[in-house]
């Protein structure tokens, strides 16, 4: 989402990923507005409920699916460390087998 700086006319875009958890402490928490800010001059612009749920119409859908590629993510990484972990204990036992 593109927005324009009400403070220095600064156009700066908002990601979907922001949008999504904007959307979701919002909701959390009963907000009304987002504060986006300016990456030039720091300053807070208010992003309206609405604005930020038009763009995302089913941002709730979206927010369980980011929720299910991190798990994923998750157990890949956990069973990586797992590999390096088992590797890492074979070689020196290799190395003490040479020498």
């Amino acid at each position: 989402m593109n927005l324009r700086c009400m403070y220095c006319q600064t156009m700066f875009a908002i990601g979907r990923e922001e949008m999504i958890v904007a959307l979701q402490t919002m909701d959390a928490e009963n907000l009304s507005h987002y504060d986006a800010h300016c990456p030039k001059c720091r300053r807070a612009n208010r992003v309206e409920r609405k604005k930020l749920e038009l763009a995302n119409p089913n941002w709730q859908e979206t927010l369980k699916e980011m929720g299910k590629e991190a798990a994923k993510a998750e157990k890949a990484e956990a069973v990586e460390n797992k590999e390096d972990k088992a590797a890492s204990s074979k070689k020196p036992a290799a190395k003490a087998k040479e020498k």
